[in-house]
């Protein structure tokens, strides 16, 4: 499982390993009614959709790697393993997430990085199976291109995964797929977690995202989405020795936001200008998300990160 640190405490001399929650069970709240759900079926939905997830703030989080397209050459030199993707942040990677609803029902959000092959028969394959195509852009310029497609839906969380998988089976998409054991990283995970007031986990390759959750009510559909549920901001920080690291920020923003943070992390802090897109449709209020890319200290960068956070709506 990945590493998994909650904190918005100072720096300390070693990453600990904890977990949200059990993998055999997720409760949640029901963002439409506020009752107590039933626990999701968690391991029947990683075993039809062939991914093993993970559990955070009750929502579960199928993370899916493209290992088969390999490495690609991104902005600043940075190259994007499959690694340097273990959110939907970024780069070769996809997710998953299932959000318990009421009456046994979940609200599912995902996307997946695709080869421009792949594109007409995933979304083909996501129609035929009664999913709702969402949308479909770049993150960065990337060589090869990587494309990005998002879906939803709500139902049954059983006829959901196996929704997922028909759309995955017509990928190259390796499957199956689990997260690997207890990872490390050079990094200090916990300070940037602290610095970004969000929670930090360790993925393969020593890769430490953040998660920064937003604070404001969001419903796609008229669902209550949960803000683990692909609609917040993350961060990803890729090892490159020492303390520096390879940086992207995932900014999740209402309209207001956009031009505040870019003129503040391109203009004033020097960041790399990714792709400026929606990912959902029927949502309210309309989000905005914006890849950013820079290379350096990773805490200063954290930091900087912090000060585009603070013009969003963000914990």
């Amino acid at each position: 499982m990945k590493t998994i640190l909650r904190t918005c405490l100072p720096a300390v001399a070693s990453v600990t390993a904890l977990l949200f929650t059990s993998p055999g069970a997720a409760v949640a709240q029901d963002k439409q009614s506020g009752s107590a759900q039933e626990p999701l079926p968690v391991s029947e939905i990683e075993h039809i959709v062939g991914v093993q997830g993970d559990i955070a703030n009750g929502v579960l989080d199928l993370s899916i790697s493209r290992t088969d397209i390999g490495d690609v050459q991104g902005p600043l030199g940075v190259v994007f393993t499959p690694a340097f993707a273990f959110t939907p942040a970024f780069e070769i990677n996809g997710d998953v997430f299932f959000q318990p609803l009421s009456q046994g029902q979940v609200f599912l959000n995902g996307d997946l990085p695709l080869k421009e092959a792949e594109v007409k028969r995933f979304i083909s394959a996501l129609l035929k199976n009664g999913l709702t195509f969402q949308a479909f852009h770049q993150h960065v310029p990337m060589h090869p291109q990587v494309w990005f497609i998002h879906f939803r839906g709500v139902g049954d969380p059983l006829v959901l995964a196996r929704a997922v998988r028909a759309a995955l089976n017509a990928t190259g998409t390796p499957l199956p797929q689990a997260p690997p054991s207890n990872p490390t990283t050079p990094l200090d995970a916990q300070r940037l977690g602290g610095i970004l007031h969000g929670s930090a986990t360790v993925g393969e390759e020593g890769v430490v995202t953040v998660w920064v959750y937003r604070r404001d009510q969001v419903t796609i559909d008229g669902v209550r989405v949960n803000p683990q549920a692909n609609i917040s901001t993350n961060v990803e920080f890729k090892p490159l020795g020492g303390s520096t690291a390879a940086v992207v920020a995932d900014f999740s923003m209402e309209n207001e936001d956009v031009d505040p943070v870019v003129e503040l992390m391109l203009n004033h802090l020097g960041w790399y200008q990714g792709c400026l897109y929606n990912q959902e449709t029927g949502e309210h209020p309309q989000l905005y998300f914006d890849h950013m890319v820079k290379v350096g200290d990773a805490c200063q960068l954290a930091a900087e990160i912090r000060k585009g956070l603070d013009l969003t709506d963000a914990q």
